[in-house]
């Protein structure tokens, strides 16, 4: 694992045989790696100002690197490999490998578990003004990025459309390459998780360029997803809710930050929730929905993933009830 590394801060053995005795060894803190998202988006924006947060309150403790990746499902695997120490991700995706569900079929990693939630986001499918698509059955046949590669977007995305028998021409690219391919005509359009309100970044961007709008699903078809996967949560969005879209019905990504049962040992874990809880402020500059979120009250309500068993600890500090389905087995 990449986990923690401490280094005495006095040399020699006579020293060390010194201090013990007397005023005691100095610690570095614990350096941890954090994997966040592609540059552009702004979950790559919240995971860094995260780490901030945690390195200004918890510093003593831990030192956390953000790192960016592919995404969720770059972050799921490597979490897994033991490349990461915790990572962003859509909870739907964490859920399905900590099942063996979908595309981690056959392939369960119980060992997963929750530390925090902070964007209940909407994943906004975008496409061209121009490009004569309407509605959701209008992809068939086109080209379209269904997330940035490895993203937990891209695997939800594909997942539902072939719930509703809808197969487009997938263009699979990195968020910058599927921005560029939507500019120049090549393709006409990409699902991108966002804030809960507000565009993603890269979408914001790419605006200033080209006029879009944004796909939305019917009642018929959103049954018809959580039919088969009920992990996926909708929101109904009303006119300029989003600013400068109509009425829109679209699927939800509760995204947050996970690691395994042993990824995290107790006390970086309470060091981590601690920096988060404290340092709101700089968060919520770099992530203005964070604003509205409280994590006790958005975690405990909105995962799925049982929690880590010092975030329990932490979370009952806070004064949170933990559901019976977040208490991890090594708890019960």
């Amino acid at each position: 694992m990449l986990n923690s590394w401490r280094k005495n801060a006095l040399g020699g053995c006579a020293v060390v045989l010194y201090a013990a005795t007397t005023a005691g060894s100095a610690v570095a803190a614990d350096r941890l790696s954090f994997g966040t998202s592609q540059t552009k988006s702004s979950h790559y924006a919240y995971g860094v100002a995260a780490a901030k947060a945690i390195n200004t309150h918890s510093g003593k403790a831990v030192d956390v690197t953000a790192v960016s990746t592919k995404g969720g499902g770059d972050n799921l695997n490597k979490v897994r490999r033991g490349q990461i120490d915790m990572g962003i991700a859509a909870f739907a995706s964490v859920y399905q490998m900590w099942k063996g569900l979908g595309k981690f079929k056959g392939k369960a990693f119980p060992k997963l578990r929750t530390l925090w939630v902070y964007s209940p986001s909407m994943q906004a499918w975008v496409v061209r003004a121009d490009s004569g698509i309407d509605k959701l059955a209008d992809l068939a046949g086109k080209t379209f990025t269904s997330g940035q590669r490895g993203s937990a977007t891209e695997q939800l995305v594909i997942q539902m459309l072939e719930v509703l028998k809808i197969k487009p021409n997938y263009l699979r690219a990195s968020l910058n390459d599927a921005i560029a391919a939507v500019k120049d005509k090549r393709s006409i359009g990409y699902a991108k998780a966002g804030g809960a309100t507000v565009l993603d970044g890269s979408t914001l961007e790419l605006m200033a360029f080209t006029k879009i709008k944004l796909l939305s699903f019917t009642e018929t078809q959103k049954k018809a997803v959580q039919a088969k996967f009920p992990y996926i949560a909708f929101r109904q969005f009303k006119d300029n809710e989003i600013k400068g879209f109509p009425a829109t019905l679209m699927p939800l990504q509760m995204i947050g930050v996970f690691t395994t049962d042993t990824g995290l040992n107790d006390g970086q874990v309470k060091a981590i929730l601690s920096g988060i809880a404290k340092g709101r402020k700089i968060q919520e500059a770099a992530f203005s929905t964070f604003k509205d979120v409280d994590i006790t009250r958005d975690t405990l309500k909105l995962a799925k993933v049982p929690l880590h068993k010092a975030a329990v600890e932490f979370y009952r500090s806070q004064g949170g009830k933990v559901p019976a389905h977040l208490i991890p087995p090594e708890m019960k």
